[in-house]
Formats: C-alpha cells, structure tokens, sequence
C-alpha cells in the first residue's frame, strides 16, 4: 500500500507533537535543497540516432545539451517514548526518496542486486519508521530503516542530503556489544510484489517475497583507530517476485528471473594513522541468479575492490586517493559476473554519474546510474577556509569486459545481452572536475562544480563496422542545501 500524509492530517499530528511535548518529546532535523544542472552533451557522440542497434553505446535522439532542475526535502523526527524506546523516521517528497520496502516497487536496475530503493509516487512519503529499544545487551532495531555499510559501495544508508538514494529493509536487527568487539544479526522483507500475469500486486501467500537474513561481525579500537568487519548475507527471492526481472535491449520487463538465492560476503577494514586514513572493501556476490541471461538459470559470481585513502596534509589541504575495480560480465556462458554498486557512490560529477539513455530514452531515474564493469582511480584536494571549501580532481577509467566479435557480450548500462559483431575499446576517458563549497551559515551550505569529460573510444561502438564519432561532456552544477 502507498503512505500518504494529506496537509490537514500532517497539521494535526503537528498540533498534538506541540501539545504533548512534556509527555512526548519530538526532536525534529532534516534538510531542504534545491539545485541546477547542465549538460552540454548528453549523448556523447556527435551523430543523432533513431534507433541504435543491440550492443550499440548509441543513444536515440538528436537533441544535445540539456538542463534539469530538482529538490529535496528530508524531515527526520526522533521521538522519545522512554528510557529504553525511541522511534525515529524518514519523510521526503516522492520526487526523490521515495520507497516501499515490502508492499511496494521494483528495482529499476534489476542486476544491481543488493539495491533496493523502489520508486514511489505520493506526495509525501514515510522511508522510514522504525523503533530503537534499548536493552542491556543488545540494541534492536525493528521497523523500516536504512542500513550502512563500510564505504556504502553496496549498502548505503543514503545519509548525505543530496544522496538520492538508501538501502532500505523492512525487518529487525540487533547489535551485541562486547567490548570491542560486536554482532549485528538481522533478517528483512525487500519485496512482496507479485507478477500477475500482466499485473503487479501485493501478496501475502509469499509468492513474491524476497526476503534478506545476515549479520555484521565488527571489532573496532578506538584507541588504534582501527575498524575490521565482515558482512555476510543471503538473500532470496520466490519465482513469481516482481522485484527482479530480465529485461532487452530497451529496458523492458520480459521475464521473470525465476527464484533466487545470492549470497554476499563483503569485507572492510578502515585504519588511521596521524593524518592518513587508509579503508579498503571487498564485496564478492555468488549463487543462483535465475534467468538473467534470457538463457534459463544462471549463476552468479561478481565481486567489486574499493580503495580509498585521505591524507591532511595541514589545516587548510588535504588530498585523497580513491581507486576500485568492479567485474564486468563475460557473457556467453552461465555465469553472471557483474557487480554493480549502489548508485550514491560515486566518483566523477559527469562520467557514471547519470544514466545518459535515460535523458531521451527514459526507461529508468536519470540519476539510478551503479558502477559496474570498471577499473578507475581518482585523485582529489581540497582547499579549506573558514567558509569556503575549493576542490579538484582528475579521475580515469577503463572497461573490465567489452564486446567481441562473434561472442556473445552484454550491455552493462542497459542490462542485456547480445551478439557483437565487432570489437570494442576498453578506453572509457577521463575527466577534470573543480567545485566549491560556501558556508553562508551554519544551516546554509552554496555549493557549485564543473567538469570536463574526455569521453573514451569504448562509448564510439556500435556493433557495426563504422564507429560513431564522439563528442565531450562538459557541464556545472549549482545548489543551495538547508540543514536543520
């Protein structure tokens, strides 16, 4: 079912907060922005397409540049029930964050596994609602909440303002502490929608479910500033589960994955030492992964490396170093080998930033674009003053896998598979951003960036015999952020 909160209802839950507030505390925060884009070239050829053929890195349409504008608003009340409860939530308007865990959504990248923030359309939505008890040994968690994890490269708890996306679970979870050391079991519904012919419902038989059980085991020293951790998880979905499913080469819904069973073992380690941070994640994907392929049930192995180190060279500079690689699918075979992050985790402002079909082509959110098939490094500084945050970076980036001719390849941006008739570059280019921060006040942040996209050989293919010319994107970006 859909949460909405109509104006008059939304008052009058106001009016009793500041009427019980000796009884109830309410401790309310949250954020409000605005921002502005430009593109000179979403398409990244020079060339317009009518209908790109399957393989091709194409995009349809003619039309160039773009500019878009969006918000977003977060309200995140804390309520204080006792001593030992407290209930926290999410609300934010259905352009954003939307999200039913459970009663509704699909993923719109049905191959990003682990992701799972559905889309919603209602006015005003509930993302989270969940309640803290508190209890000598543990803390348990039961409700609807976002989880985080490591550097969020496949759970992110979408804390950032402008995250636009969070690892959302219906379920319960708990965390035992023993000195340094800690254990978070935990067990959540993603899904309940069923396929019904040509409809999607809710069903509570579980014919739809799809259903995640897990745990975190974590030692963390303060005193060494050390974090290591592990998460393992297992995650299931049942045949008739509307939240995955095999799709061609336009993005549409063909098939049902059929029933699932994928486990995630992800490992993390984070240490500092004076003035370098160094962490380092490891997510490796394995098990039946249904039929991805179009080609009956498949496996899946796919893992992801992630690097990412800062050093503060003084008060006023520091640099960082980030660097990664996530497998890309061979295709031809059984086995699906791509891993895709969670779409908050970025590198560049331009290059995978956004998913560039989806700005004449639609299909799915612009800005639901996951990391996949990549070996990339970043090197950044900041400039800090008392307001004013000055910063710069040089990313590149090549493919892991590319199309071959005469084999069978998959499309990782759109999510399908086909047969190449020509070879592809590796060659995805690299880019050149500059961005500033200033702190008009303590609650008001203006922020603006620029980038500089040199687009690689590997987005010219277009399984035929003549390449596409290609064109660089460059574009800014402007945003004022209000925090409370």
């Amino acid at each position: 079912m859909t949460t909405k909160i109509r104006p008059l209802a939304l008052a009058a839950v106001s009016m009793l907060g500041i009427n019980h507030a000796q009884a109830l505390p309410i401790d309310w925060s949250g954020s409000f922005g605005v921002d502005s884009h430009y593109l000179s070239n979403m398409r990244r050829t020079t060339k317009s397409v009518t209908a790109p053929a399957d393989g091709s890195q194409e995009i349809e349409g003619s039309k160039k540049g773009t500019s878009f504008q969006t918000y977003i608003f977060k309200l995140n009340p804390t309520i204080i029930i006792n001593d030992a409860v407290t209930l926290k939530g999410e609300l934010s308007t259905g352009s954003m964050r939307g999200g039913f865990a459970g009663a509704e959504g699909q993923n719109e990248n049905n191959n990003s596994y682990f992701y799972t923030s559905p889309s919603q359309s209602s006015q005003l939505n509930f993302n989270q609602l969940y309640a803290e008890l508190y209890a000598d040994t543990a803390l348990i968690k039961i409700g609807r909440k976002a989880k985080q994890y490591g550097l969020g490269a496949v759970y992110d708890g979408g804390t950032d303002a402008w995250d636009r996306f969070f690892t959302m679970y219906d379920g319960i979870e708990a965390e035992i502490k023993i000195g340094n050391f800690s254990v978070t079991p935990y067990w959540a519904k993603i899904s309940s929608i069923r396929n019904d012919g040509a409809n999607r419902r809710v069903d509570a038989s579980g014919q739809g479910n799809v259903s995640e059980i897990g745990t975190v085991a974590q030692y963390q020293n303060k005193n060494r500033d050390l974090t290591v951790s592990v998460l393992y998880a297992k995650r299931t979905s049942e045949p008739d589960s509307a939240f995955y499913n095999g799709a061609d080469s336009t993005g549409n819904v063909t098939t049902n994955r059929g029933k699932t069973s994928v486990t995630i073992i992800d490992p993390y380690i984070e240490k500092k030492w004076n003035k370098l941070t160094v962490a380092f994640e490891a997510p490796m994907i394995t098990g039946d992964y249904g039929n991805i392929l179009g080609s009956g049930k498949s496996k899946v192995s796919a893992s992801a490396y992630i690097l990412d180190s800062k050093y503060e060279i003084n008060p006023k500079w520091d640099v960082g170093f980030k660097a990664g690689q996530v497998s890309g699918d061979k295709s031809g075979n059984n086995k699906f080998e791509a891993a895709y992050l969670h779409p908050n985790f970025q590198i560049a402002e331009l290059m995978f930033r956004y998913y560039y079909p989806g700005f004449t082509e639609g299909g799915r959110n612009i800005f639901n674009s996951p990391i996949s098939n990549a070996q990339f490094a970043r090197l950044h500084g900041t400039y800090k003053t008392d307001k004013w945050n000055w910063k710069a970076a040089f990313i590149f980036a090549n493919a892991m896998e590319t199309a071959k001719a005469g084999k069978t390849s998959y499309h990782h941006e759109r999510n399908y598979a086909f047969m190449a008739n020509n070879k592809q570059s590796k060659d995805l280019g690299f880019e050149v951003d500059l961005g500033f921060d200033y702190m008009w006040n303590p609650n008001v942040m203006v922020s603006g960036y620029y980038g500089y996209w040199f687009v690689g050989d590997y987005y010219a293919f277009t399984n035929a015999a003549k390449e596409q010319s290609l064109a660089n994107v460059h574009g800014g970006g402007f945003r004022v952020t209000v925090g409370f």
